[in-house]
């Protein structure tokens, strides 16, 4: 059995937002057309650049893992 893998509606807008830029759109239009940010679409637009579409992708959440089993967070 494969596990095929999954692309988030965040990582599509992220991947849009580049694709934008490349055909020469304005960072303020590309925001306005998906309904963000300036600086979100700056941020895309650098990740895009240092790595490519492939930089666009889920980036691993940070943080410490969890230490509750599965039973203890039920009970909470």
């Amino acid at each position: 059995m494969t596990k095929e893998k999954s692309t988030s509606w965040k990582e599509e807008r992220r991947k849009r937002a580049w694709a934008l830029h490349q055909t020469g759109w304005k960072q303020k239009d590309i925001a306005e057309a998906l309904g963000v940010t300036k600086g979100a679409v700056s941020q895309w637009i650098k990740r895009g650049q240092e790595g490519g579409e492939a930089g666009l992708g889920e980036q691993p959440k940070s943080g410490a893992p969890v230490r509750l089993s599965a039973a203890d967070r039920q009970k909470l």
